[in-house]
């Protein structure tokens, strides 16, 4: 079975295995609650910018990122998804030492082997709750030019919290490392707790944000990076020029702008998460301690090949883990849904396990 390697278009599955379309998909991570009401209700006023050049310099955007995040304009730049700038990243550190923190975005790994990195990895563990192992990365470390790790870490949803990430930022600035922390859940968590300000102080740290996954358009491609000045302007070099377009430049200012939106879909999320997890757990299945909007679900052998077809079989789409190294599709991830798909989701679960 060749299985995609995102989430989302679970036709792919479907269509290959002659079943039903999905009429549920857990498997993408995105908003339950879909957009913002106001992007419906300005979708007309819009309409213009389709036709008109994209600004190339992204000037509006970036004055409101800045301005939000409490950093200099010169320390952001804006890409066509955190996807794009990944892939920045990539060519400015290609053929250099990469150590990932693993399992994690199955990206990263891509993007370095195809820039032709030396890739090292460092493997969270069940058994320590999937906690970020700072000594085994800082032993991993000598001669390597770049650390990624994802906070709060997809597939588990673990948070990192400023104890475990200050001293690997030390670390990182002594040894002159550079640490690119991917955020892009990061406004799920009930404090929004960001390492965004600590480009002020750490020239070695590169914080990724997504605007696609809070607010439900991941067709409009929206993400930025922030760091040192200089590491920004040499990255902007490798960019194509109109790179994000006039539409998700307008919709991710009104986006970065909006904490009650924010608030909302977190009082939402929390609200599935103290229902759902107690009855999972109370069918013996394991729950990761996520703190955002997915969770990874294990507790059973070999759930890829077990529970992944029964659900797909119901017309639900899971995430599968086999391209998430160190787990390997021993789990699967299902993300936080409508209250209906929860509670469908939850009655086939108890169908199974029981």
């Amino acid at each position: 079975m060749k299985w995609p390697a995102h989430g989302a278009n679970p036709h792919y599955l479907t269509e290959s295995m002659n079943l039903p379309p999905v009429q549920y998909d857990f498997s993408v991570n995105v908003n339950p609650l879909g957009p913002p009401e106001w992007l419906k209700e300005k979708w007309q006023d819009f309409y213009h910018l389709v036709m008109e050049y994209p600004d190339p310099h992204n000037k509006r955007l970036i004055e409101t990122i800045a301005e939000t995040e409490g950093i200099s304009e010169e320390q952001v730049l804006v890409g066509n998804g955190a996807s794009e700038l990944l892939m920045l990243l990539g060519g400015y550190f290609s053929g250099k030492r990469v150590l990932i923190v693993e399992p994690t975005f199955s990206e990263y790994r891509t993007i370095a082997q195809t820039h032709g990195c030396q890739v090292e990895t460092v493997f969270l563990k069940e058994e320590e709750r999937w906690q970020l192992p700072v000594e085994r990365i800082e032993e991993k470390m000598a001669g390597v030019d770049l650390v990624i790790l994802c906070n709060p870490n997809n597939p588990t949803g673990v948070h990192y919290d400023w104890s475990e990430m200050a001293p690997l930022l030390e670390t990182c600035e002594m040894t002159g490392t550079y640490l690119v922390i991917d955020e892009a859940f990061y406004d799920f968590v009930e404090q929004e707790p960001s390492l965004i300000q600590h480009v002020k102080s750490y020239s070695k740290l590169i914080v990724l944000r997504s605007l696609t996954k809070m607010y439900a358009v991941p067709g409009l491609r929206m993400g930025y990076a922030a760091a040192d000045k200089h590491l920004v302007e040499e990255l902007s070099h490798y960019q194509p020029t109109w790179s994000v377009n006039g539409l998700a430049q307008a919709v991710a200012e009104r986006c970065v702008q909006d904490d009650v939106f924010r608030k909302g879909t977190r009082r939402y999320i929390q609200s599935e998460k103290d229902r759902l997890f107690p009855a999972l757990q109370d069918l013996s299945f394991t729950v990761t301690d996520s703190e955002v909007n997915y969770y990874l679900l294990g507790g059973y052998p070999n759930l890829g090949e077990t529970l992944l077809p029964f659900l797909l079989e119901n017309r639900i789409a899971a995430r599968h883990t086999y391209n998430f190294p160190g787990i390997d599709g021993e789990f699967i991830r299902l993300c936080i849904h409508t209250k209906e798909a929860n509670d469908r989701l939850l009655e086939l679960l108890a169908r199974w396990a029981l």
